[in-house]
């Protein structure tokens, strides 16, 4: 298992985590175990002492200190198995003793000494008593505030010690044991919890440009391993519609800057056969003009999109008058609407609409769907371009970064009376290089990219642009923008 693969450091943390909790648990055990052994040893000893100590200072005891196991046995019908008893009387001298001690005496400290000429009793622990270890309580008999005896009694803490000692052996043995199955099993837990990440792993490798239609299958337990295969599913299929459209656009834009430069070479290519008039060839010369400003103007569009895909245009916005503007336009355009007879009307039925917008490309937008109505009208028609303001919208999918307020929008429809848009094809209709008629628009010299700009000029401005259209029966370009406010006005452009 590889040391920075991730079913090793979860192996890792599970066998530390779990190795911090037996440690705990273990030192809580053994300590808990020591204190309650220690505890009720010293019970016991202090039980017998205080028991010793009533009966010797009894007026009515025959507790004498002779033989203090014949003592006990008489007075108080007690044999204390196990315990080593010493008293020593008010000179300091021992007064009596166990039998256990025989000629042995048990030790005494000098603090024991200090805490019993006051009173207090003492609790030490001994290891120097004939290799044994000892428990010893030091008691002061008191009569009338005076200390008339010494009881000490011990008790060998062997079998505590060999109980302490038979737990930490089977802790150290049983706690290592414990993790050494807790990895074995970490190990086997993380491998199953992991297995489908590696089938998502290697189908993904599998996955190239050149089928990016496979999809990862995804496990029946909806948890987080499916959300994850299900957002890697989302990535491949939006990895394919671009790739698809990127191809699209690759075969589009060669096609449409093919057909120029065939036509350029195959005129170029008449004309040298034989010697022509001047006239002759201006007339040539103005041909391949017109298809060299056709490229230039595909070749401007393309780099407009280009730059709007990796966000380096940056729009300057600022409050400015959507109806000025809008009037420029429709002046401007007149003359082209004059020229192709047809007509061009506007109605407004406010003073001014302002909107904080990019004026350059608001006016770029206008131009675009007034040249797109006049390119698909025939002669006789017209085009009209409303502008109102929207005091409440309900328009369907609306996007998210349109809020619903009253009064909030200015809606601009661009109409005219041409051929119209079949319903199938209305989704593509701002796709880039798609045209209705294909031979209408090279004859007006369109590139097939203006609606593609005019979707990502309302796009930049918050705004949405959808189309309504019937075969026959012309179209309609619907614009719904923000209008100024004093809380957008003071907003950078994010783009």
């Amino acid at each position: 298992m590889h040391f920075r693969s991730i079913r090793f450091k979860l192996t890792l943390w599970y066998v530390l985590l779990l190795g911090i909790l037996l440690f705990s648990f273990s030192s809580f055990l053994y300590f808990t175990l020591s204190k309650s052994l220690y505890r009720d040893v010293d019970n016991k000893l202090s039980s017998l002492a205080k028991l010793i100590a009533s009966e010797s200072v009894s007026p009515l005891s025959k507790f004498g200190f002779g033989n203090i196991d014949q003592a006990l046995e008489t007075s108080m019908n007690l044999k204390p198995i196990g315990k080593f008893i010493q008293v020593f009387d008010e000179s300091g001298k021992i007064g009596g003793k166990s039998d256990n001690l025989k000629n042995l005496q048990l030790p005494i400290s000098l603090n024991a000494l200090k805490n019993a000429s006051k009173g207090l009793v003492t609790f030490e622990t001994n290891r120097s008593f004939e290799n044994t270890p000892l428990r010893i309580i030091t008691h002061p008999v008191l009569e009338n505030n005076h200390v008339t005896k010494i009881i000490q009694i011990a008790s060998s803490l062997e079998e505590v010690e060999e109980a302490l000692n038979t737990l930490f052996i089977i802790l150290v043995i049983a706690v290592p044991l414990a993790l050494m199955v807790a990895s074995l099993g970490g190990q086997f837990l993380a491998h199953k919890a992991l297995k489908p990440v590696d089938h998502i792993t290697q189908t993904a490798r599998m996955i190239t440009s050149q089928n990016l239609n496979q999809r990862i299958l995804p496990p029946k337990v909806q948890d987080e391993i499916s959300r994850l295969t299900e957002t890697f599913n989302e990535m491949i299929s939006r990895l394919d519609q671009s790739f698809r459209q990127i191809k699209q656009f690759s075969s589009d834009a060669s096609h449409e800057l093919k057909t120029p430069l065939t036509i350029l070479k195959g005129e170029i290519e008449v004309m040298l056969r034989k010697d022509r008039t001047p006239q002759e060839y201006q007339q040539t010369l103005k041909s391949n003009l017109e298809e060299i400003n056709r490229m230039s103007q595909i070749i401007e569009d393309l780099l407009i999109l280009s730059k709007t895909d990796t966000g380096e245009i940056r729009l300057n916005k600022e409050d400015i008058s959507l109806t000025g503007i809008l009037n420029e336009v429709v002046a401007q355009m007149e003359r082209l609407a004059k020229s192709q007879r047809l007509h061009l009307s506007t109605s407004n039925h406010h003073q001014d609409i302002r909107i904080f917008g990019d004026a350059l490309r608001i006016r770029e937008l206008f131009i675009n769907l007034i040249e797109n109505g006049i390119k698909y009208t025939e002669e006789g028609g017209s085009i009209h371009i409303a502008l109102e303001k929207e005091n409440e919208l309900s328009v369907e999918n609306q996007p998210d970064r349109i809020k619903r307020e009253k009064g909030n929008f200015a809606k601009i429809v661009v109409s005219d009376t041409g051929i119209g848009i079949a319903k199938e094809d209305r989704e593509k209709i701002f796709d880039r290089f798609f045209r209705v008629d294909k031979a209408r628009s090279r004859e007006q010299g369109g590139s097939g990219l203006g609606l593609s700009i005019c979707k990502w000029i309302v796009e930049a401005h918050q705004g949405e642009i959808k189309v309504e259209s019937d075969l026959g029966k012309g179209s309609s370009f619907i614009v719904i923008l923000p209008l100024s406010s004093p809380h957008n006005i003071e907003l950078k452009s994010a783009f």
